[in-house]
């Protein structure tokens, strides 16, 4: 019943965010849709984009002042990509070497501008292998385990257009007739979660109570948001950014230990999303500094607390193309 519950409630919201916007796309065909949408036409707003980039995502359990930190052993990535007023595609390999205890991981994130007013956000992550830190003195050691799947979807409608925005200022593209820009929105989030290990995550040895061992944990959470978003143009071609979304949703949440299955009671979930930003650009060359994270808490049962983070941090290099050409896709005919 409560997931019922959840996905109702969160239908609501993205359809009342998106009713305006589906209105005026009724009489355009798929491709014009995407068209509209997706595709930015001026490929004077496109770019080429080097970066190096650091991704990872890690959570704590916390058991009153009792903390543990399963981090993966991350290392920085470099990359290409492109970028446009709609949205970014970058592709980045990791640096990982030969490097003592690694973790295997599938990580992929992004956002996109959806029409003039909707931003959405996506990340799918899977990782294998964590270090297991703690702040009660123990010693620091790594498990090959310890697994973690993650994937979550942001949606957030703005009440001003975003062609003036993080991701536009972020391809280099700022407009120095406007010298800031603030809006803010409402939408929504789903976040599904699950970690466990061969044995209790929960080391043996360690200062939380002995009847808060955990093998296993699972939890799928709906919520709505809402969120500011701001650019500020400097002098000198200089620009910030600062966007921050609260949130706060249901979680179904399920525990798993030696005993099995225990079904956790408190499903309240809570969630700030935050990005910031600094880049400079002169003529059409550019060079941002971006960082963010995801973060959300929800109580288990017995007093344990679960903390989940998503970070990312990238260093960007961008040329715009000059071109005066305007895009045509495949699918149209000549005229």
């Amino acid at each position: 019943m409560l997931k019922k519950s959840l996905i109702i409630c969160f239908l609501c919201v993205s359809l009342a965010a998106y009713a305006q916007k589906t209105r005026r796309l009724d009489s355009l065909n798929a491709t014009q849709v995407i068209d509209t949408l997706l595709i930015d036409r001026d490929i004077n707003n496109w770019s080429i984009r080097l970066f190096t980039n650091y991704k990872g995502q890690s959570f704590n359990l916390v058991d009153s002042d009792d903390k543990l930190s399963f981090k993966p052993n991350s290392s920085p990535g470099i990359g290409v990509g492109l970028g446009t007023s709609k949205a970014i595609i970058d592709i980045a390999i990791n640096l990982s070497g030969e490097r003592e205890n690694p973790t295997k991981r599938f990580d992929m994130q992004g956002a996109v501008i959806v029409g003039d007013h909707n931003l959405v956000g996506l990340y799918v992550q899977h990782y294998s292998g964590f270090n297991v830190e703690n702040n009660f003195g123990k010693p620091e050691f790594f498990r090959d385990d310890i697994e973690s799947f993650s994937m979550g979807l942001n949606y957030l409608y703005t009440f001003e257009k975003l062609s003036f925005s993080r991701a536009t200022l972020r391809a280099g593209l700022i407009k120095e007739e406007k010298k800031h820009f603030i809006t803010f929105g409402v939408g929504g989030f789903m976040v599904y979660d699950k970690f466990s290990g061969d044995d209790t995550v929960v080391p043996i040895e360690s200062d939380f109570d002995e009847n808060k061992q955990l093998n296993k944990f699972k939890g799928l959470g709906l919520g709505v948001s809402a969120g500011v978003i701001s650019v500020f143009v400097l002098p000198a071609n200089f620009f910030i950014n600062l966007d921050i979304t609260p949130g706060i949703g249901l979680m179904s949440k399920s525990a798993y230990n030696d005993s099995g299955k225990q079904k956790v009671d408190n499903p309240l979930l809570y969630k700030l999303d935050y990005n910031a930003g600094v880049g400079y650009a002169y003529k059409r060359f550019y060079v941002t500094l971006t960082y963010g994270n995801g973060l959300y808490t929800t109580r288990l049962n017995d007093g344990l607390n679960y903390l989940f983070g998503n970070t990312k941090a990238k260093i960007s290099f961008g040329y715009r193309i000059n071109s005066n050409k305007k895009l045509k896709l495949p699918f149209e005919k000549s005229k």
